[in-house]
C-alpha cells in the first residue's frame, strides 16, 4: 500500500487568491464580469463598505455603483436596487438580496432577502437572467 501525498500547489505565490478563496485583502481586487458581454467592474475589495447592484432609476437618474443598465438590465429582469455586495468584519465580501422581484441566486441557489452570503473566487451570481462571474486578483 502506498503513501499518501499531499496535494500542495508550489506554483501559487503566497496569499494569491485560489478558486473558491473568500480571503482578500487591502491589496486585492474584486472583479465582476457580466457573461456574454464585455462589461466589467473592478473594485478595490480593501476599500468596500457596501455596492448597490441594479440598474438606473429613470425617475432621479441615481446610478447603482453596479450598473448593469447596458447590460439589458430591464429585459433581464434586474431590478432598480437588486442585491448589494458588502464587506463585512474580517474583511469577507458578502452578497445579499434586497427583496428583488426575480431573485438573486448564487451559484445557482436562490437568496433569501436581506441575508448575507459568502462570496467567493469563481462564484456565479445571477440576478433575474443576467449573470456575473466574480474573481477576486491580487494587485501590487
Amino acid at each position: 500500500m502506498g503513501t499518501t501525498r499531499g496535494l500542495g500547489n508550489t506554483d501559487i505565490e503566497p496569499g494569491t487568491p485560489r478558486w473558491g478563496s473568500a480571503k482578500v485583502d487591502s491589496r486585492t481586487n474584486l472583479i465582476l464580469k457580466v457573461k456574454d458581454l464585455d462589461k466589467v467592474f473592478v473594485f478595490d475589495a480593501g476599500t468596500i463598505s457596501e455596492l448597490r447592484i441594479g440598474r438606473v432609476n429613470p425617475d432621479n437618474g441615481e446610478r447603482p455603483e453596479v450598473d448593469l443598465t447596458d447590460a439589458e438590465a430591464i429585459e433581464k429582469g434586474v431590478s432598480r436596487r437588486h442585491a448589494t455586495i458588502i464587506r463585512k468584519e474580517g474583511g469577507a465580501i458578502h452578497l445579499v438580496d434586497k427583496g428583488s422581484d426575480n431573485g438573486t441566486y448564487l451559484n445557482g441557489q436562490k437568496l433569501i432577502p436581506n441575508q448575507a452570503r459568502i462570496l467567493r473566487d469563481g462564484d456565479e451570481i445571477r440576478l433575474g437572467f443576467l449573470v456575473l462571474n466574480v474573481r477576486f486578483e491580487r494587485f501590487s
